[in-house]
């Protein structure tokens, strides 16, 4: 019994810590139960002996000190997590701060409404994207951040119908909001329950206010709903221990099941033994599924059920010891990919070598393994292969990011710069100088990976805000925002997917207005004897502008598929996968 508790406590020890802290604990409970069972029988053994009690001692043995060393490996696993998720909360508190302070700022853009409610929309979109923070910091940094929202609603100077409608959308969420919550108390997954409540309750507290008229009873409402769905919570924890008599019946049931498919199947080929494994192995996930019964009857029929498992597959080890001479050729086949691979595991040709690897994985997937025991010694040495080059080519593109740290500082300062930068009435000079902040911030090169997003979202954010406020042609602006668009996917972490899906939608659009040209000149022969005419005119009228559109678009394409090219010459266009052949 304790060796099987060592071994359960070994499979939590590879999940999260702060999921498995209760079953760690319920296992820790019992190993003490059986431990005392222990002692207090060999005590007895010992007194009935002619021992007296208090000279009886009881060393423990290699399985508590087993036990006790995965207690402390849980314990220094559980702190970690602890630390960490402490330093995401405080860092998503830090976060959520300055959104707060910058929603507060807001009042001070301008009195251009549409432009302060789109920057509110943005730092809404980034609250919502933040993670959470420390259950003793949310309330208050959650009242700052609603508060903020309120004061702005109410302090800026928003048109009264602009607002009325916004209140009134409040309103309207807030009220499917509680219809959502008041459907909680039906569903069947208490988790799914527990986790929807709070998900929702997050969601209240982020919706702007309501009519100050409507409030109160809505307020009223959204608690009845909530207190409903805690009533429900808390009957289905009373519930709980009156279902185990229901769970020994339904395990009872799956032992049954497991003796008719082990006793009722002729079993002579390989497929039988795989169709009755199948059929094995889901009666075992079903039988997890189920829950635990009575303490009384809970070790012995696992101890049963298990007993039918394990006879089974001893015979099915039996019978597949027989089946190696039919790997021998898989086995050929394989080792021809493994030498392969070998070959490329030192080449510095990124590119080509990740393709060859890559593809060297799908062939080695046509060549299931079927049982053969030979197969984890040619895994092992396939993949090792695979991730020599793999880490290398890990290594290298670190190493280059290392060097990208003066880059990065360039770029700090120039976000500095663009920061502090303030538009004047020379409308000339304010767009020389933005396209200068953006040739700086392209000649100060690439910087490290996992700083890239950062700093390219306050630039660019900044570089919109900026453009925004000048009086700009749609022309020019549609096409300063196309080079700000192109410019942030080419500099994104996945920039050749962005850019691929940029340039095949141009293709569609171009291949679309092509077809609208042909079409519009198909109706123009209708009108080649009456020249003139007003929709002979028309027509003519159309094609040249979907002619200006179709140059426009396949511009814009080929300055996306350079960027394309640059990629593919730079040998980022595919990941830096490891084997998992």
């Amino acid at each position: 019994m304790k060796t099987e508790l060592i071994a359960q406590l070994e499979t939590l020890l590879e999940k999260d810590a702060a999921e498995v802290a209760n079953d760690v604990r319920a296992l820790q409970k019992e190993y003490q139960k059986q431990w005392t069972l222990e002692f207090e029988k060999a005590k007895q053994t010992f007194i009935d002996g002619g021992g007296k009690a208090k000279e009886f001692e009881y060393p423990k043995q290699d399985e508590d000190h087993k036990f006790e060393s995965l207690l402390e490996q849980f314990s220094k696993l559980k702190k970690e997590s602890e630390v960490k998720i402490a330093g995401d909360q405080a860092k998503n508190l830090t976060i959520r701060q300055e959104i707060v302070a910058k929603i507060k700022d807001l009042s001070h853009l301008s009195d251009n409404v549409g432009a302060a409610i789109k920057k509110l929309s943005e730092l809404q979109g980034q609250w919502k994207d933040t993670g959470p923070v420390s259950s003793h910091k949310y309330k208050e940094i959650q009242a700052d951040y609603s508060k903020a929202i309120e004061d702005f609603y109410y302090n800026l100077k928003i048109y009264r119908d602009l607002q009325e409608h916004d209140l009134k959308k409040n309103f309207e969420h807030k009220s499917e909001l509680i219809v959502k919550l008041k459907a909680v108390p039906s569903l069947e997954n208490i988790k799914e329950a527990e986790r929807l409540v709070k998900i929702y309750r997050n969601e209240w507290d982020e919706i702007g206010p309501v009519p100050g008229d409507k409030w109160e009873n809505l307020k009223q409402e959204y608690k009845a709903a909530l207190d409903e769905t805690y009533i429900k919570i808390k009957a289905f924890y009373n519930a709980a221990e009156e279902k185990k008599e229901t769970n020994l019946q339904s395990k009872l049931n799956l032992i049954e099941k497991a003796k008719e498919i082990i006793n009722n199947t002729d079993i002579t080929n390989i497929g039988k033994w795989n169709n009755a494994t199948e059929q094995l192995v889901n009666l075992q996930a079903e039988w997890k599924t189920v829950g635990r019964t009575t303490e009384k009857d809970n070790e012995k029929i696992w101890a049963e059920f298990r007993s039918l498992c394990d006879g089974f597959f001893e015979r099915k080890k039996e019978f597949f010891s027989g089946l190696n001479e039919k790997f021998a050729e898989v086995r050929k086949l394989k080792a021809d990919i493994i030498a392969q691979a070998e070959a490329l595991q030192n080449s510095s040709d990124w590119q080509k070598a990740s393709n060859s690897l890559i593809k060297l994985q799908e062939d080695w997937k046509k060549y299931p393994a079927n049982g053969d025991k030979e197969e984890p010694k040619l895994y092992q040495k396939f993949r090792l292969a695979c991730n020599t080059f793999f880490d290398a080519k890990k290594a290298h593109f670190k190493n280059v990011d290392a060097s990208y740290e003066g880059n990065l500082q360039k770029k700090e300062e120039i976000i500095t710069h663009i920061t502090a930068f303030e538009p004047g009435e020379d409308q000339v000079a304010n767009r020389a100088r933005l396209k200068a902040f953006t040739a700086e911030w392209n000649a100060a090169g690439l910087v490290p990976l996992k700083e890239k997003k950062r700093v390219n979202e306050i630039f660019y954010m900044r570089l919109d805000a900026l453009y925004e406020k000048m009086n700009l042609g749609q022309e020019e602006k549609g096409s300063i925002q196309f080079t700000t668009k192109l410019e942030r996917m080419a500099s994104s972490e996945n920039a050749f997917d962005q850019l691929r899906k940029e340039s095949d939608y141009l293709k569609k659009q171009c291949d679309e207005i092509n077809g609208n040209i042909k079409t519009f000149e198909n109706n123009l022969g209708f009108f080649k004897h009456s020249k003139g005419s007003p929709l002979m005119k028309e027509f003519e009228a159309k094609i040249e502008q979907e002619k200006t559109k179709f140059n426009e678009l396949n511009e814009r394409r080929k300055l996306v598929n350079e960027e394309l090219n640059k990629i593919r010459e730079s040998g980022k266009s595919t990941s830096n996968v490891q084997s998992n052949a």
